[in-house]
């Protein structure tokens, strides 16, 4: 019976076994409940089916300490009885359980408890009422060899059924985990693959069973190789030790995916490694994020380390448009003095010129530091185009060719030269970028009516009459995923260092400004074509229109405090303006012009003020003037746009605004407009 894996079984063969061969007129085998506070009747031999069923409705207790009776006590104490006559008995039977007795008609019994190791498991009973047998001291000995047997066998039935029940667990968490659990020998090969293991990584059981996880699951490289191994001995050494990796896994497309594993040794017999259990999760997306982050701080460190040299760029050129001031206003003052003839003027020109193309040079640096944002103006694209082509053919590599195809009666659009000439580069730029080994680069203009159509398909564009410039190369292209991202901010497919994934991003915003629609087309391998309209304005352009005579210089007589810390441009202003018949007192800071306009404010009909000063500064200054005297005349002249910084104290109360390096005629002609109330 010990081979008998199942209890009920085991049970039962027990009790035929002894109906058969030992002289019995009745037996039952009754078990504990799991907790031990229960007898319950398992099964039993010689019983009628009514008595049988009496059986199965009776429990004994086993957790009630007033319980009494042969079985009770049997299994508690474990302790075997002998009993001929109930009768002589009554003493050690509860009166239930001596009514049952009487009921089932048991005149004498024997009552052997199943024990093993100590612990009670049930009892075994027999008895005979029809062959008035008397039962013996050798009934009880066999009969408690035969419960002995039992318990064991019991014993080796819950066992099995426990490893029955562990092993059902097991198999159902592993069948139906949400991660990849597998086994492999030692060399690789595999001996397990859950089902879930097999969805992710598409392979059939009978596909993957035996297979080695190199070229299969993991890729067949030698340092692959060389961690299997290592991991082997690792684990061989120190069971205990905690092993996990992330790695790069294959599917059976091909795909590469992140796996992070968990490693936990199996030993045989002889403590000897025989197979690894890998528990793994798909990471894939976590370590795509991880890695977007990564390059996500990068990319911000490089934009902050634009932004930075931006700012400095921008200080640099206030700093020039100082220098340039002087420059080209003392050429100017000297030109007025000069002749024609004078042979001295052509060089003075040149002077001028020089300090001009300088102060373009300078707006440049403003503009790339966002310190600046130049009006809106009619513009012929032809034109600018051309300019920005010869600058292309000047930078980017000769296997590179440009071709220009123009529409001759071109629209007026109304744009910013410097930021369309922005927009050219920039894609110019990344068509150099896009064929490393040589190509063409097309700009096209035409006009075009957007309709109703075409904006419904294109979310953001207004129907009307447009100027298209279309950009073009015959470059790699980008696949459809990349053109969804190209406008984003930070987006670029460059390496670190290579680009700051803002260019496309600003081309896009200056776009948007000039109240355009972009669009972007590109295939793999075919190139790429962006497709820019503007809105056409109906204006000419200025170079068109007859160029009306330039008003005369006006000077006048007011007296005008002028407030800047380079004393260069001071001196300028005492002799520019003093020439013209103005009073001029200076102050080098904020603070010497405030006490100066206290002292002489009934005089002082107009301030001139800088704004980059030590000390106060130029907009403290000039909020302090407004609280002193709220009608206050002031002219900001600064090295900065009247869009960038100046902006807020332009705000604050100043009358007008003059960008250094300015000229004579501008500075006059601002003075005369404030001064006479025309601004």
């Amino acid at each position: 019976t010990s081979t008998i894996l199942d209890i009920n079984k085991l049970i039962t063969t027990v009790l035929n076994l002894m109906k058969k061969r030992l002289d019995f007129d009745r037996g039952m085998i009754m078990l504990a409940n799991k907790e031990k506070t229960r007898l319950i009747y398992s099964d039993g031999f010689g019983y009628g089916s009514k008595e049988k069923n009496l059986w199965q409705g009776t429990e004994f207790h086993l957790d009630n300490p007033e319980s009494k009776g042969v079985f009770v006590l049997a299994f508690k104490k474990q302790k075997s009885f002998l009993l001929n006559d109930i009768s002589e008995n009554e003493k050690i039977f509860s009166k239930r359980s001596l009514e049952l007795a009487k009921h089932m008609g048991v005149k004498s019994l024997i009552c052997v408890p199943i024990v093993y190791e100590k612990k009670s498991l049930g009892i075994l009973a027999v008895d005979n009422i029809e062959s008035k047998r008397l039962l013996t001291q050798s009934d009880m000995n066999l009969l408690m060899g035969v419960g002995s047997q039992t318990a064991i066998s019991i014993i080796n039935a819950m066992s099995f059924q426990r490893v029955q029940q562990s092993e059902k667990k097991y198999r159902d968490l592993v069948e139906n985990a949400n991660s990849i659990i597998l086994r492999r020998d030692i060399k690789g090969n595999i001996t397990f693959f859950n089902e879930f293991a097999q969805k992710f990584f598409g392979y059939g059981e009978d596909e993957i069973i035996g297979k080695n996880i190199l070229g299969t699951i993991l890729p067949d490289t030698e340092s692959t190789k060389r961690d299997i191994v290592s991991l082997s001995k690792v684990l061989h050494k120190d069971p205990e030790r905690h092993m996990v990796s992330e790695d790069e896994s294959i599917l059976s497309s091909g795909k590469s995916v992140w796996i992070a594993w968990t490693y936990k040794p199996i030993f045989d017999g002889s403590k000897q490694l025989k197979e690894i259990l890998c528990i793994g999760n798909d990471i894939t997306e976590l370590k795509r994020s991880d890695q977007e982050k990564k390059t996500l701080e990068a990319q911000l460190q490089g934009a902050q380390k634009m932004e930075a040299i931006g700012t400095l760029a921008g200080g640099i050129a206030h700093d020039f448009n100082n220098i340039l001031q002087a420059i080209i206003g003392y050429t100017q003052i000297m030109l007025m003095g000069k002749d024609l003839s004078d042979p001295d003027h052509e060089k003075l020109e040149a002077i001028e010129s020089s300090a001009q193309r300088a102060s373009e040079l300078t707006k440049r640096l403003l503009i790339f530091g966002r310190k600046v944002e130049s009006k809106l103006r009619p513009v012929d694209l032809n034109q600018e185009v051309v300019q920005v082509s010869k600058m292309l053919e000047r930078t980017i590599p000769k296997m590179i060719s440009i071709e220009l195809n123009f529409s001759e009666n071109l629209q007026v659009i109304n744009g910013d030269p410097v930021q369309i000439e922005q927009i050219m580069m920039n894609m110019g730029v990344n068509a150099r970028d896009a064929m490393p080994d040589g190509g063409k680069l097309f700009f096209e203009t035409k006009n075009v009516t957007l309709d109703v159509k075409f904006c419904k398909n294109h979310l953001g564009a207004s129907p009307g009459e447009y100027v298209l410039l279309k950009v073009s190369d015959t470059g790699h292209g980008m696949d459809k995923e990349l053109q969804e991202h190209i406008f984003e901010p930070f987006f670029t497919t460059k390496q670190i260092g290579k680009g700051t994934g803002l260019g496309l991003a600003m081309v896009y915003g200056i776009v948007k400004s000039h109240g355009g629609y972009i669009t972007c087309m590109s295939e793999p391998g075919e190139g790429t074509a962006f497709s820019i309209y503007f809105p056409i304005i109906e204006s000419e352009i200025d170079s068109r229109v007859s160029k009306e005579a330039e008003a005369p210089i006006k000077g006048g007589t007011e007296t005008i405090l002028l407030v800047d810390d380079e004393e260069s441009i001071r001196q300028l202003g005492e002799e520019l303006l003093g020439s013209f018949g103005y009073t001029v007192l200076t102050a080098p800071d904020g603070e010497s012009a405030l006490e100066l306009y206290e002292k002489e404010n009934e005089q002082v009909d107009l301030v001139i003020l800088d704004l980059s000063m030590p000390g106060m500064g130029g907009k403290r200054c000039l909020e302090k003037l407004v609280e002193m005297n709220p009608r206050v005349k002031v002219i900001i002249a600064s090295g900065y746009s009247v869009n960038g910084p100046t902006k807020d104290a332009v705000d604050a109360g100043a009358k007008g605004f003059v960008g250094k390096p300015y000229e004579i005629r501008q500075m006059l002609q601002a003075i005369r407009e404030v001064m006479d109330n025309k601004k």
